[in-house]
């Protein structure tokens, strides 16, 4: 079954349907016509039914209804169960047509199909007129065969004269008709097994449930369902049914061998030691689910059922009534779904006793599932669809309810009825995959009644369900689950946890690994639990995290179950004694002695010498947060109004991640105390020097200082320490596996709050200061090494330079593989000392693959790096690496030298120097005469001037002698020398992969818009085009810029361009056939780009210039830069039409001045 193909057919059968049933709507409901009068009824239901709710959504229920029976017929036909003992929409094998369409060519029309035969006939004979008789006739018989079903089907297959039939679509026989899509999309292959019927299901309304889930908004009632169903792979099925249902029928009948065909069954270790259980029959084990979807669970149920009545010696021809009538329950808030269940159950039964349609047609029989509705007049089930399973129904509540007979409600009272039944009865079993949905987008009334109800699990659905499933459970009941696993961690699911591992015991869990479920788009867990609280019992538990595709998951299961005593990813652990951590995580399982828990019993923790008081949060971070870059460097500082501000960042330990800075002025000050929304921390904890990580991170958690003159916010958690003296050594313990093994017990994602960091166990040791040093030495310089750093001096290919850039390069290398190394090594030393302080050799090896080294991020091939740890040569008996001469870094020349261009940029326009370090130009207004007096003041003549008016063309030839090209191989030339220009040139065009100018007119900027986040300091005013570019230093702007642009290079470029058309039109004179083509096609190019240009002026430049406009750096680049409209150059994220309307949306600046 190919669930690729399975997918791409059902969403472009939702498309179809609804596109055609839409037309067909429309149709009837403007078109007065003899045969739709005589459908009076019908189209009279349909009109009541758009008024009840609208007509997307009567075209939605048509559309799924259609597909449905049509995805039923065509299941049916492959199987050969169709009660007419023909195919209906199929065609016999080697043939083309529907058999049931052959056969009445042929003059047979089976017996009980009720259609009007003389009509048939007469279509087929011609006496009717018809433009596509054949057609009309399929569509007859289509109906009637619908119609036919309703006996042993009538869930799926409403009564005769349903007005789903009016709006059938009207091609049905074509090769472009839906029914050959379904045909085409489900091969006789993928009809052998009845799952597809909820892989279908899934799929067609897996683009809703797509764009439900992606709007990140409130549900509707209406939206629930599609926005919460979720296919359950089969694997994960067997598993909670083998050990529920399994396990419940074990323990009534310790002989049974129907565990031995059970391949996800885990016996329990002492499950001589249970409590006997109740004795009784098969027939009195009782299943349910829930939220029933579609069937999956129920269908394996019913062959475990299948299996255990046989042993029992039951009569096989009577097993199938017995499952449906007295073991399988369920139920959904999706009538679609539950119509798939019953038929799903139904199928399995037909499978298994030929005459099955005939015991349904004498006895009535249906399967025991229901849908929820809506009931005005009952009080509890009057929001039904949204609250579903968590109803409360007492017995007797059931035992109370009365039908009223002759009632206009009698048909609904017996539908309610069967909810009362199903909800008011206790179950042996319950399992279900239960819908996740967080409480921020539950429906207003389902969130009110949960929040009621079940204040404990209030946080998502999920966990609401999981004690539900507990309340339908009798006394010895199990349940069995699949959700998120971010309940068995995280502190808003511990009140849910506790309830569990004090009253109920977990029989055993599977932990997929992160991405082990692609559909569910969530980390999943599934578990079974005992209602009742069993002591010393020893749950199973399988943790999967090392196998990193969801194909792994399942064969390792079973591996684990195979062998389980020598499988290291099995375990047995009890589950009191998670209850020694904090927060009483399921994740204590993974401590495979007892007496390792008293790790977690240290009487101090990281918390006994740690201060922790809230964190800053601005409540407008548009307003109030910049990166560093974009205001004037001399407003950055402790006693200015801008401060530094750690906000998390990129996977980075020890030193780093400092790029923005928020505004501290009184008056910012004053808005963060008054306003609701906003937050200050004590003035104690200001700018004082910490502890800081990001709070959500996609790899993994790394620590860096905090420097004393920055703050934080809560992205860029931070703990300070009582004694700064212990802010290296509790730095070094946070970024080693010791700190990593304890935090993995209180959440298996990378998100970890303070009470978590803080609840470490600490125990008493030393390391060598020097050592931390030289790791906070190299990862200072490796993050000052970069132009966003807020200390960057000078590129580090000019720091240690060789004759020609080649050399410069390879010392460059060799310089930071051994700072590289050196770091690793370290780190590996540090692990292995805090591992022998913990005593936690047995547990843990100091091992740091080389990629989680973090300096050189972007410099390093990260994937290269990691195929390197294999010839890492370690000592045999500490493990560490003792030779590191067969290493190789690979470096990423590309980027190396996209640094190197970027800082002889910056050079060009003065906000660097090579004849001074650090910034030199980086306030607004600032000059050349500025650049003079700073660099001069250090007593060095300049060797390298900046562009005198600001301005730096970047075209696609040599137009203007100061073009960025020519500005760059002068810098080359200063740098390096003249007699090497040309080779360090070719060095250079080597390194990025092309030609220098192409790379600055294709390349540049966007690097440049990469590397300063969106946030440039460099802007490119650029013709719609891009025919004319020209780039500025933000810095640097004043309001006379864009005349210069104007006036000094827009109109000299024109000029020149005239020229070389004037040239042009003189070779095209005067010069060979070759030549005056050649000419005549640069000619017409020219003529194009003089066009744009005239416009560009016209339209966009010369108005902008006129107005003088003028900028405020403290603004930040994503306001000025939308102050230049279309005249500079669009960046998605920042002046695209979504970015517009964002800043437009600002309080706190002149909307006027966006364009």
């Amino acid at each position: 079954m190919n669930t690729n193909t399975l997918k791409k057919f059902a969403q472009e059968a939702r498309k179809k349907l609804i596109a055609q049933i839409g037309a067909k709507l429309d149709y009837v409901l403007n078109t007065d016509s003899v045969e739709l009068r005589e459908k009076e009824s019908q189209v009279k239901r349909l009109k009541e039914e758009i008024a009840k709710s609208s007509k997307a959504q009567v075209i939605d229920k048509v559309a799924y209804t259609w597909f449905n029976r049509l995805m039923a017929l065509r299941f049916m036909d492959m199987n050969d169960f169709q009660p007419l003992g023909v195919r209906v929409i199929s065609p016999k094998d080697g043939f083309t047509t529907p058999e049931l369409l052959e056969e009445v060519k042929q003059g047979h029309i089976p017996a009980d199909l009720p259609v009007k035969k003389d009509k048939i006939f007469d279509l087929l004979d011609g006496k009717i007129p018809s433009p596509n008789p054949q057609n009309e006739v399929f569509k007859e018989l289509l109906i009637g065969a619908c119609n036919h079903l309703h006996k042993t089907l009538p869930f799926l297959f409403e009564r005769i004269n349903d007005y789903t039939d009016l709006l059938l679509p009207d091609d049905l026989i074509s090769d472009f008709s839906i029914v050959q899509d379904i045909r085409d999309g489900m091969s006789a292959e993928d009809c052998k097994e009845v799952e597809i019927i909820g892989w279908l299901y899934q799929f067609y309304i897996s683009e809703l449930n797509e764009e439900l889930i992606s709007s990140k908004k409130q549900y509707k009632k209406h939206e629930l369902a599609p926005a919460s169903q979720l296919f359950t792979p089969r694997w994960i099925v067997e598993y909670m049914v083998d050990n529920t249902l399994g396990q419940v029928w074990t323990e009534i009948n310790p002989t049974t061998r129907v565990t031995d065909f059970l391949k996800f069954y885990i016996k329990p270790s002492y499950l001589d030691k249970l409590k006997p259980r109740k004795k009784k029959s098969i027939e009195e084990v009782k299943f349910f689910e829930p939220c029933v979807g579609s069937g999956h669970i129920l269908s394996y149920a019913f062959d475990v059922y299948h299996k255990i009545y046989e042993e029992e010696g039951y009569d096989p021809n009577e097993i199938p009534t017995l499952i449906l009538t007295k073991n399988l329950f369920g139920v959904d808030i999706d009538p679609r779904a539950a119509q798939l269940a019953s038929f799903v159950l139904i199928m399995k039964a037909r499978k298994k006793v030929r005459n099955f349609f005939r015991t349904i047609e004498r006895t009535n029989l249906q399967p025991n599932i229901s849908y929820y509705q809506d009931f005005d007049f009952d009080k509890k089930f009057k929001s039904a669809t949204a609250l579903g399973s968590l109803i409360k129904v007492e017995p007797q509540e059931v035992e109370d309810f009365k039908i009223e007979s002759n009632s206009l409600f009698t048909a609904r009272q017996e539908e309610l009825k069967k909810l009362y039944g199903l909800l008011g009865q206790s179950y042996d079993v319950v399992v279900t995959n239960p819908p996740y949905i967080n409480s921020s987008r539950m429906e207003g009334e389902l969130k009110t009644f949960v929040e009621q109800n079940y204040p404990d699990t209030k946080t998502d659905l999920f966990a609401t369900f999981i004690i539900r499933c507990l309340e339908f459970c009798n006394e010895d009941g199990l349940t069995g689950y699949m959700t998120p696993f971010v309940w068995m961690f995280i502190s808003s699911f511990e009140k849910l946890r506790k309830k569990i591992l004090t009253e109920n015991t977990i029989n055993n869990l599977v932990q997929l690994e992160y991405s082990g479920f692609e559909s569910a788009k969530v980390a999943i867990c599934t578990f079974t639990v005992y209602k009742r609280k069993i002591p010393n019992f020893f749950g199973a538990y399988v943790r999967l995290d090392q196998f990193k595709s969801p194909s792994l998951q399942e064969p390792k299961t079973l591996e684990a179950i195979k062998n389980l005593e020598s499988c290291n990813y099995f375990y047995r652990s009890n589950q009191d004694n998670f209850k020694k951590i904090m927060g009483w995580p399921i994740s204590g399982y993974r401590i495979r002695k007892s007496e390792q828990f008293r790790l977690f019993n240290s009487q101090e923790t990281l918390k006994s010498i740690t201060i922790s008081d809230g964190q800053n949060i601005t409540a407008n971070n548009n307003k109030f947060l910049r990166l560093f870059w974009e205001v004037n460097k001399n407003n950055v500082a402790l006693d200015e109004r801008w401060r530094f501000y750690a906000k998390g960042g990129d996977f980075r330990k020890w030193w780093g991640n400092l790029e923005y800075v928020i505004d501290w002025s009184q008056e910012a000050i004053k808005k963060y105390k008054s306003d609701n929304s906003a937050r200050i921390i004590p003035e104690y904890l200001r700018f004082r020097k910490g502890i800081t990580w990001t709070l959500l991170s996609s790899k993994d958690t790394a620590f860096r200082l905090l420097p004393d003159y920055a703050t934080f916010d809560k992205t860029g958690s931070s703990v300070f320490l009582s004694n700064d003296n212990d802010l290296k050594k509790i730095l070094a313990l946070l970024n080693s596996k010791v700190s990593k093994f304890f935090l993995s017990f209180f959440s298996e994602s990378f998100a970890f709050q303070i009470k978590e960091i803080r609840q470490i166990p600490l125990k008493s040791f030393d390391l060598n200061e020097g050592q931390l040093d030289v790791l906070m030495e190299i990862s200072k310089l490796d993050w000052n090494k970069k132009e966003t750093s807020g200390e960057f001096e000078i590129s580090h290919l000019l720091k240690n330079k060789g004759i020609e850039l080649e050399d410069t390069f390879l010392l460059y290398q060799q310089i930071w593989t051994n700072k590289f190394l050196r770091n690793h090594k370290i780190e590996e030393k540090l692990n292995f000392e805090l591992i022998r302080f913990y005593e936690l050799e047995n547990d843990l090896d100091a091992d740091v693959p080389l990629e989680e080294i973090t300096i050189l991020q972007d410099e390093l091939d990260r994937e290269a790096l990691k195929a390197q740890n294999a010839r890492l040569e370690r000592d045999p008996v500490t493990g560490l690496v003792s030779d590191y001469s067969g290493i190789e870094l690979k470096f990423d020349a590309k980027e190396v030298f996209a640094q190197f261009i970027s800082y002889a940029v910056g050079c060009m326009f003065g906000r660097y120097s090579l004849d001074k370090e650090g910034l030199i130009l980086a306030n607004q207004g600032e000059t050349l005469e500025d650049y003079l007096r700073i660099v001069r003041s250090s007593g060095v003549e300049t060797s390298f001037l900046p562009d005198e008016d600001n301005i730096i063309p970047v075209l696609d030839d040599e137009w203007f002698e100061d073009d960025i090209v020519s500005r760059f191989k002068e810098f080359l030339r200063v740098t390096f020398g003249k007699e090497n220009l040309e080779k360090n040139l070719a060095f250079v065009e080597s390194a990025i992969g092309k030609d220098i100018r192409k790379y600055f007119v294709k390349d540049f900027y966007t690097d440049h818009i990469q590397r300063y986040k969106k946030r440039p300091i460099y802007w490119m005013f650029s013709s719609p085009n891009g025919s004319f570019n020209v780039l500025i230093y933000m810095h640097r702007y004043t309001q006379d810029t864009l005349s210069k642009i104007l006036n000094d290079y827009l109109n000299q470029y024109r000029e020149k361009l005239r020229a070389r058309v004037e040239h042009l039109d003189q070779v095209i004179v005067s010069g060979s056939s070759t030549e005056q083509t050649k000419a005549a096609k640069e000619k017409d190019k020219i003529r194009a780009v003089l066009l744009e240009l005239q416009e560009y002026e016209r339209d966009i430049l010369y108005p902008l210039a006129t107005e003088r406009i003028g900028i405020d750096l403290d603004e930040g680049v994503l306001v000025n830069y939308n102050k230049f409209g279309k005249a500079i150059k669009e960046v998605s994220g920042l002046n695209d039409k979504k970015a517009k309307a964002k800043v437009r949306e600002f309080d706190w600046i002149d909307t006027s001045t966006i364009r």
